[in-house]
Parts: C-alpha cells; sequence; structure tokens
C-alpha cells in the first residue's frame, strides 16, 4: 500500500556519505521514503551497484544505485524511510 508519505518528494539540503568501495560526502537533493537523489560528483560507484547511504541521524541504510546523469544520481533505499524520519528531513528543508 502506497502511503502519501511514499509519494511526497521536496528538495532537501542535507549530507549523504554513500559506501561503494571507497566513501563520498554529497548534498541529498532530493528525498522520498524509497530513496533519494544526490549530488553525483567523482564517486565510483556505478547504476546496478548496491550502496550504504548514510543520512543524519541513522545508522547507515543499504540502497542501490539506480541511475546517473547531469552530476546527479538516484538511489533507492532497501527499506523505504519511516514516514517520521522522512517528515524530520523533510522539516530541515531551507525556507
Amino acid at each position: 500500500m502506497v502511503t502519501q508519505a511514499d509519494d511526497r518528494r521536496q528538495w532537501v539540503r542535507m549530507k549523504c556519505r554513500a559506501r561503494s568501495g571507497r566513501s563520498a560526502d554529497m548534498n541529498v537533493l532530493d528525498i522520498s521514503a524509497g530513496g533519494a537523489m544526490v549530488e553525483y560528483h567523482g564517486w565510483s560507484a556505478q547504476p546496478g551497484e548496491r550502496v550504504l547511504a548514510s543520512l543524519p541521524g541513522l545508522e547507515p541504510q543499504g540502497a542501490t544505485l539506480v541511475w546517473i546523469e547531469d552530476n546527479r544520481a538516484g538511489i533507492a533505499f532497501e527499506v523505504p524511510l519511516h514516514e517520521t524520519v522522512l517528515d524530520r528531513y523533510l522539516a530541515m528543508m531551507p525556507g
């Protein structure tokens, strides 16, 4: 069942550390319960690879790098974010 929180996508400005071989710090540009879009600069991961994504206040989350385009990448979380966690991240949005 898809909830309203699953469909919400908002522009968020926070950091994410992603690991696949080596670690890379990147800005989260967009986030939903199921995944995130991040800035992609010089990271060695390729689409289809499993990665660990560390978001503020959470243990590293298993995810898959789904796509890369124009210095951005999409990652899909293996376990969707809980609605209260997503709400906390959305509250971090500027302005």
